[in-house]
Parts: structure tokens; C-alpha cells; sequence
């Protein structure tokens, strides 16, 4: 009686990263994910700089207009946001794709942990920098104003500035998505079953 190879323990696949290698790819792993976090306060500060405010009018009695053009500005200003996180997301996959010596599923989830909480900075950094750069009120006419009627006469207005906000905390996914998506689309170009990992420098 025969029994096949197939059912027989073995070697398992050479590809196949041993304990020691991941557990060697953790502090590297932790590193990584700590840069991406620091790289998020330039990143706020960057969105802080390039997202408009909005601005608006109180008027005697309560009452509030908007400027022409100047509705639009809340969405600018998120989706500024999200582009420039999503850029980081990719980048950040590309970086970490580059590191031939420690690619693994340890890179991985530090990458995708790294892009998250690095976009969370980045909005929180950038919210806070908006509100301390929203400029000073200035007095206006709101005959100027886009408003439906006759404006009557010139009225003392204050016109305020409403600092930009980069949108809800879950926008952080879109860096972690197009993190991952980067990384993993590069493992399927690369079409080797390890990766393409250095093996000498593991």
C-alpha cells in the first residue's frame, strides 16, 4: 500500500516568512508607522494654508448673508483634504513598497495603521492651525452682498470669517485605503509569491 506524497508532511513553502523574520519586521514596522504619524503635522499645516475660509455677514437684527461664490469654499476645503491625504496614502504605499528587505504583512498593516492615524493628525493639526489663522472682522456695506431685493441703504455689517474644517474624522480611510491599494497592486505587478523580498538582507 502507497501513500501519496501529497498527504506526507513536509517542508513548509520557502516563501513563507518564518516567526523570526516577522518578528525581526515588527520594529521596523513600528518605525515606520511613527514617521508617517510625524509626517502628518506638515501635512495639516499644509492643508491649513491651502484651504479658503468662508466668509460671512451679520447683519443688525440677527440676520446673516453669504457673499457671492463663497458657499462653495466648505466643500473646497474638504475636498482639499482628501485629496491631499489620498496622495499621502499613495505615497506612503510606495515608500513602504520600496523597502525590498522587510516586504511582509508586518509592513503592512504598520503601513495602513501609520496612513491612518498620520491623515487623523493631519486634519486634527490642520483644523487647529485654521482656526488661529481666521482673520480679524471687518465692518462692510451689505449693499455688496448677493442678496435677493433692494438692500436698502447702507447698513454696518461685521463680516466674519469661518475657518475651513477638513470634514469628519473618518476621512482618515481614504490614506489608509489608497495606502493599502498601492502596496497591494505593487505586490501584483511584482508577481513573485515572496514579494520579491531580499532574502540576504532579511
Amino acid at each position: 500500500m502507497t501513500v501519496d506524497d501529497d498527504f506526507l508532511p513536509g517542508e513548509p513553502p520557502a516563501h513563507r516568512l518564518s516567526r523570526d523574520e516577522l518578528r525581526a519586521d515588527l520594529p521596523a514596522g513600528l518605525r515606520y508607522a511613527a514617521i508617517l504619524v510625524v509626517v502628518g503635522l506638515p501635512l495639516g499645516a499644509l492643508w491649513a494654508f491651502l484651504a479658503p475660509v468662508v466668509h460671512t455677514v451679520a447683519l443688525p437684527g440677527g440676520g446673516s448673508g453669504v457673499p457671492a461664490g463663497e458657499a462653495d469654499h466648505a466643500f473646497d476645503a474638504v475636498a482639499i483634504h482628501v485629496l491631499l491625504i489620498a496622495a499621502f496614502g499613495v505615497i506612503a504605499g510606495a515608500v513602504a513598497w520600496r523597502r525590498r528587505h522587510r516586504r511582509g504583512p508586518v509592513l503592512l498593516v504598520a503601513l495602513v495603521v501609520g496612513s491612518l492615524a498620520g491623515a487623523w493628525v493631519a486634519g486634527r493639526i490642520g483644523g487647529l492651525l485654521a482656526w488661529a489663522a481666521s482673520p480679524i472682522p471687518v465692518l462692510v456695506d451689505p449693499a455688496a452682498l448677493d442678496r435677493a431685493g433692494a438692500p436698502g441703504g447702507p447698513v454696518p455689517a461685521v463680516l466674519t470669517s469661518v475657518p475651513p474644517s477638513p470634514g469628519p474624522w473618518w476621512l482618515a480611510l481614504v490614506a489608509g485605503l489608497a495606502a493599502a491599494l498601492t502596496y497591494v497592486l505593487a505586490a501584483i505587478i511584482d508577481g513573485h509569491e515572496e514579494m520579491g523580498r531580499d532574502p540576504a538582507a532579511s
